[in-house]
């Protein structure tokens, strides 16, 4: 039963980090990231902190799919 939760974490993840958006403003200096689907969004000074949030989502996501999908070929197996 976890490994489908697993399963629906790594999907959720997955599809809010590649419908995520990054945007910044000029003044003051502001860089943001929002997720639409579940509507969160924050800011931060640092221009590297929404890409690590929009990457980190999305590949932690896509861990969980490819990690879930080799564990059910090797139980298959």
């Amino acid at each position: 039963m976890t490994k489908w939760f697993v399963l629906a974490a790594g999907l959720f993840l997955l599809f809010n980090g590649m419908l995520a958006r990054t945007y910044d403003y000029a003044n003051p200096a502001r860089y943001c990231w929002q997720m639409d689907y579940i509507n969160l969004y924050s800011c931060s000074a640092n221009p590297a902190g929404p890409l690590v949030v929009v990457w980190g989502t999305t590949l932690l996501g896509a861990a969980l799919v490819f990690g879930c999908i080799w564990y059910g070929r090797r139980k298959g197996a």
